[in-house]
């Protein structure tokens, strides 16, 4: 190590980074989500909005470029990037980013708080080290693969390669970049039970939603947005527009059994919940007991009174303890929300760390899950009887294919219903989502309607 690195190995780390790569870390040592991950550190942490910003920006737009930055870092160092010390490998890739990606970070800066940062915990020879990889990625400005497009847009292989024989390449390119753009801003569900959209928007400074009249589009800048006015008194919710229309779909009416499969964190159920007056019977249940507090907690802001939890497996219909979990709503409910377990992928611009964690095996286990889960829909279902399945995937797979599968299980005893008359006309402005809805389904894809990518189908029970 030079005089010079040594001097700022010894000066400590910056706060922002500091954080950041606590949670960078947790993601890529043990599999954190870095959106809880974040929002729980930041939280707790004193920086100011500006930091709040800068640490976050720094959190998602890492683990967005980890796969271009790898490639780029294992031509730079001396040593294999998979035999490196896990904090020190987490503070190269934020280097990286800083040096290749950022616009507003001068790379000495750059180097040297990567330096104090792998100093801070690995001690001064693992910042002698960050600092040869650093100056000589800043030095020799190495270049990505122009053929390798998988690698153009920082996916793994075979997820681009799934997303090219699902939607051809220049789509598939075309989401790639748009997930690396990230969300900057969340959408707000007004809860309008309790409050205006038009009077809340103003009050919070923010943009009506593209499709759903309760939704609000917000830039939080840092900001937390349970310290938002209206958070502690319910008179909004967090969720994307393309969820919010999971509700439209299923058209919920007072008075109805509804029961909301893998409900938690309760987002849908609530939601239904204020589409029906708070006058609905709705059964929000999850296989965790400790996720069903969410449910409850988040009803109770709302000042929901209709939404009651219960613990169950949606795919076996068991409860906590072996036991019958629906055995008196078997063939009484007039709506099922199956919300189901997932691979994710139509979240990868708001939760980027799918591209590292999930794999094509694992995306393939959902399959049986899902199906398991709709046959236990159908158990609770009473004849005339709405089954709602969703999911937030692109996989055609999990979507299309799911529910196909399904109707030729129960055929004859379900039938796609339309979605044009119950969807927002925002929506329906979209040819390519009104075709959709005419079949009784809806695919929304986030770099053509700026939405999470999301799945909703809609069957009658004859």
């Amino acid at each position: 190590m030079t005089d010079a690195s040594e001097a700022r190995a010894s000066r400590g780390p910056d706060r922002a980074r500091l954080a950041a790569a606590r949670v960078l870390f947790a993601v890529y040592t043990q599999d954190a989500y870095a959106n809880l991950s974040a929002r729980h550190l930041l939280d707790q942490s004193e920086l100011d909005a500006r930091d709040r910003r800068f640490a976050a920006a720094l959190i998602y737009e890492t683990i967005s470029r980890t796969i271009s930055i790898d490639y780029l870092l294992a031509g730079l160092s001396s040593r294999p990037l998979d035999r490196l010390d896990p904090w020190v490998l987490t503070v190269l890739r934020m280097g990286a980013w800083q040096l290749v990606w950022s616009r507003s970070v001068p790379a000495p800066a750059a180097i040297d708080t990567s330096v104090r940062l792998a100093a801070s915990r690995a001690g001064r020879p693992a910042g002698g080290f960050v600092n040869a990889v650093l100056r000589r990625l800043d030095r020799e400005k190495p270049e990505l693969p122009a053929r390798d497009l998988a690698l153009s847009v920082s996916l793994p292989s075979w997820l681009f390669g799934c997303l090219r024989k699902w939607f051809g390449q220049d789509e598939a390119l075309s989401l790639g970049r748009h997930a690396l753009q990230g969300v900057t801003r969340i959408s707000l569900r007004v809860n309008q039970l309790r409050a205006d959209p038009e009077d809340l928007a103003l009050e919070l400074a923010a943009e009506p939603g593209r499709y759903c009249p309760e939704a609000l589009s917000l830039a939080l800048q840092g900001h937390s947005v349970t310290r938002l006015p209206g958070w502690a008194d319910g008179r909004f919710s967090v969720q994307d527009e393309a969820a919010m229309l999971v509700g439209y779909a299923a058209n919920p009416k007072p008075g109805w059994t509804i029961v909301d499969l893998c409900s938690a964190p309760g987002g849908k159920a609530c939601h239904l919940a204020e589409r029906t007056g708070d006058a609905a019977r709705i059964v929000a249940a999850d296989l965790h007991a400790g996720r069903l507090q969410l449910v409850r907690d988040q009803a109770d802001r709302l000042g929901l009174s209709s939404v009651t939890t219960r613990q169950a497996d949606a795919a076996t219909g068991r409860d906590g303890q072996g036991g019958e979990a629906f055995a008196d709503l078997a063939g009484q409910a007039d709506l099922v929300i199956a919300d189901v377990p997932c691979s994710g992928l139509g979240l990868l611009g708001r939760k980027p760390e799918i591209r590292l964690h999930m794999t094509y095996e694992r995306m393939q286990a959902f399959l049986p899950l899902q199906a398991a889960i709709l046959d236990t829909a159908d158990k609770l279902l009473k004849p005339g009887g709405v089954l709602v399945y969703s999911t937030c995937t692109l996989n055609p797979a999990e979507n299309q294919e799911q529910v196909a599968a399904f109707l030729d299980r129960r055929l004859g005893c379900y039938r796609p219903e339309p979605l044009n008359g119950l969807l927002p006309g925002a929506v329906l402005a979209h040819p390519d989502l009104a075709r959709q809805s005419g079949l009784g389904q809806l695919q929304m894809l986030p770099h053509r309607h700026e939405t999470d990518g999301f799945f909703i189908a809609r069957l009658r029970k004859d």
